[in-house]
């Protein structure tokens, strides 16, 4: 589990055997390219690549065209159950990939196509009849022909539609020429009839286009009567309303009709398109193309065989370049591989760093599943994530199966509190039988309620935030181990002996105090007393009946004085040798005193919320359930409603809340302890197929 090892593949081909060699890297997938410096262009790369992008042009413009989503959504799956499955798709070349998309796109795209260019060009005459509905609308009334305004062959007639305000101005500088003012609807416009000499009519155009008003004519085909013309826009209008209308229904039914077609072809064509993108600039001389990328180690077998053909090498990553562009491969167990996009959200891990994963596959359901700890809405919670992943696609299913798992944990958790929808499982009829003395479950059922939140008494709420603590604590722990795993990977010795190691100490030497404190009964300035025998929690468990609070608080005390001066002289020895960094003995002392003693403290504490959250989910149910007991219960309608709505909102609300805190946790408290990433993913030549089955021809 973890990463990947991986080596440099190499194929060297003739130039003209490249669409080959593309097809069978598409067919191995597993190989991350290196970008070439080279500029030789591959003609018969080029040529098929225009060809895959005009294809893939036309199917994504009727994709998007038609408001078809690229993957099916959540409410979609909920409301409707829509599942949309994988097509086989026989392939031996991308080149024959491309002619089959030419042939076969048309009889899936055409109609729809033609369809949108219809809508498109409906919309654009609607809105042309509408500007023009809406200017005729200002003169409707006026009951002038306007066959033959213009220029006439002594004189100039013409209308114009001005600003009321500018009229006066308007015939002042007109004076001499004929004007005829018509008031209209309203009383912001004002039409203006000029008649003039065809000498005069360049005068008139340039006096009123500097008020911004331009000789109205009615568009040839339409009566020249404004009033007319208004009636005819308008039918026109309700004609192609109508149209649009029909149009949009043919629209939806095709969207139904083609959808898992166009989705298919769609994807083949983006395969191709970015297929050949990637490898279209071979590097290599005029003749020749070598191909070079990762591949994993495990998978050199299948290299060689899907590149026989050619000359091909596989070798070791030792070029400086190489190993400082080497991406990341994740190779987890399928598991695990549910938690890699938590992983992703920090960044990717360098070669050679321990690859976080297996971790957060190990606490993130004991973080959940603590948190929202009841049987009822865990099962809920696994069965809404089952069906995102048997019915989603994707990132969806991926989702959905860390959904499915937060649930199961939290169902398992729930059994431990013995809770289930804010009931105690072992008073409920299905299983109070089965728990009973004699009953199926009886040797189990010291499990049920082993961390019981019934009462949500003292003692109850003490040994819960205690069991959250101690899961706090060993997550810490695990990430300054890896800390001190990595200072010693990179030489960083010094760091390591004098700060990253007396780091663990201090921080277990100040744990220890706190779980003094609670054995003495917080007791804290006598704790370290002969008369405070008590145990201490967790300590005593795993060192005996020896480890009393008073001997115990003694030893924690000088392990944290120790460690504190070790932490200083490192601190004070590293300001000297890297004195670019600014550190002074006043500060590195100060650092240590208050900065890393309160960051211990404030850590731990941290994963207090582990316990409250179990705390509030089980206050919760109880005030819901109490309240349906206090409206009637089950044979009350209101009851009903509140028992069901709220259990429904407390799942959304507090599952997305909980969500929110485990990630929290990790990202906060567990990767700032050691992470970096920051590497680059391994990209495979070929991209997630989501409605496509490659099913490679044998040659």
């Amino acid at each position: 589990m973890g990463t990947a090892d991986l080596k440099l593949g190499t194929i060297v081909l003739p130039r003209s055997e490249s669409p080959q060699a593309i097809s069978r890297l598409t067919e191995f997938e597993w190989f991350h390219k290196i970008d070439s410096s080279s500029d030789q262009v591959t003609h018969e790369i080029d040529d098929l690549l225009l060809e895959a992008q005009k294809i893939f042009q036309s199917i994504d413009d009727v994709v998007k065209g038609m408001g078809i989503p690229l993957t099916v959504g959540i409410m979609e799956i909920l409301f409707k159950g829509t599942v949309i499955k994988k097509k086989n798709y026989e392939i031996d070349e991308i080149e024959h990939m491309i002619n089959d998309l030419r042939k076969t796109t048309p009889s899936i795209i055409d109609e729809p196509a033609k369809l949108l260019e219809d809508a498109q060009n409906t919309r654009l005459t609607i809105e042309e009849y509408k500007s023009l509905k809406d200017t005729l609308e200002v003169i409707r009334k006026m009951n002038l022909d306007l066959t033959g305004f213009g220029l006439m062959r002594y004189f100039f007639t013409n209308l114009f539609v001005i600003n009321s305000s500018d009229y006066e101005e308007i015939s002042r500088s007109l004076e001499g020429i004929t004007i005829y003012k018509y008031d209209l609807e309203s009383k912001d416009k004002t039409a203006l009839l000029v008649i003039s000499d065809i000498e005069d009519s360049e005068k008139v155009f340039k006096i009123l286009r500097s008020f911004n008003s331009n000789s109205f004519k009615i568009p040839e085909g339409f009566p020249q009567v404004p009033s007319e013309a208004y009636a005819l826009a308008e039918s026109k209008i309700k004609e192609l309303t109508t149209k649009q209308t029909s149009i949009s229904k043919e629209l939806l039914k095709y969207k139904k009709k083609i959808r898992q077609d166009i989705l298919a072809i769609h994807e083949k064509a983006l395969v191709a398109k970015d297929v050949l993108e990637m490898l279209r600039k071979p590097g290599g001389t005029k003749n020749f193309a070598v191909i070079q990328g990762y591949i994993p180690k495990r998978m050199e077998t299948k290299f060689k065989d899907s590149t026989k053909q050619w000359m091909s090498v596989i070798e070791d990553v030792t070029d400086p370049k190489h190993l400082e562009e080497l991406p990341t491969l994740f190779e987890n167990k399928k598991f695990v591989r549910t938690f890699e996009v938590i992983t992703k959200s920090q960044g990717i891990p360098k070669k050679g760093e321990p690859d976080p994963t297996p971790m957060i596959a190990l606490m993130w359901p004991i973080f959940y599943g603590l948190m929202f700890a009841d049987m009822g809405h865990g099962l809920l919670l696994m069965g809404l994530g089952l069906l995102f992943k048997v019915k989603g696609q994707g990132d969806l299913a991926r989702w959905g199966m860390l959904i499915a798992i937060s649930g199961a944990s939290a169902a398992i958790a729930g059994v431990g509190t013995g809770e289930m929808f804010g009931y105690h499982i072992s008073h409920m009829g299905p299983f109070e039988g089965l728990l009973a003395e004699g009953g199926a479950l009886y040797p189990v059922s010291w499990i049920v309620g082993i961390l019981s939140v019934a009462e949500l008494t003292f003692d109850q709420v003490i040994n819960i935030l205690k069991v959250s603590l101690f899961i706090g604590i060993v997550h810490l722990v695990w990430a300054m181990v890896l800390r001190i795993r990595r200072l010693a990977a990179e030489g960083h010795k010094l760091v390591m002996f004098t700060e990253a190691i007396p780091n663990i100490t201090l921080y277990g030497g100040i744990v220890v105090v706190m779980m003094c404190a609670i054995g003495s009964q917080y007791d804290v300035m006598n704790m370290y007393s002969k008369v405070h025998t008590e145990a201490v929690p967790w300590v005593t468990i795993f060192l005996g009946d020896w480890a009393q609070v008073w001997i115990v608080t003694r030893i924690a005390v000088i392990i944290v004085i120790a460690s504190m001066v070790l932490m200083m002289v490192g601190g004070i020895l590293h300001a000297k040798k890297h004195p670019e960094s600014g550190g002074d003995p006043a500060s590195v002392l100060m650092e240590v005193l208050l900065g890393k003693t309160v960051e211990s403290l404030a850590h731990t504490i941290s994963y207090a919320r582990l316990g409250i959250m179990l705390l509030v989910h089980a206050a919760l149910l109880m005030t819901v359930n109490n309240a349906f007991a206090s409206l009637g219960g089950a044979e009350s309608g209101g009851a009903m409603a509140m028992i069901i709505g709220g259990n429904l909102g407390i799942m959304m609300i507090e599952g997305l809340i909980v969500y929110i805190q485990s990630l929290r946790l990790h990202l906060y408290e567990f990767f700032t302890k050691w992470y970096v990433g920051g590497s680059q993913p391994f990209r495979q030549i070929r991209p997630e197929l989501i409605y496509n089955q490659f099913i490679w021809k044998k040659k």
